[in-house]
């Protein structure tokens, strides 16, 4: 039995097709998130353009939101 003070990490599957239609938005959760025991992994799907998805990667950048609110740690 697992002790409810035990500390939990959460992971987020994406399976996407390639498109965001609202990059806004996802950029501002993934900054939210960023403070959170989370990471989130994106997995492309097909044959599209998965240019997108670097955006949101923060190996080479720090990613950013719409108000400027950066991410407290990358987890992308």
């Amino acid at each position: 039995m697992i002790a409810s003070d035990s500390p939990t990490y959460h992971l987020l599957l994406i399976l996407t097709d390639g498109t965001i239609h609202d990059m806004s938005a996802t950029k501002a959760r993934l900054v939210d998130l960023s403070s959170q025991p989370v990471s989130v992994i994106i997995i492309g799907c097909g044959n599209e353009d998965f240019e997108d998805m670097e955006e949101l990667d923060g190996d080479h950048h720090v990613l950013t939101d719409d108000d400027d609110r950066k991410v407290c740690r990358d987890i992308v």
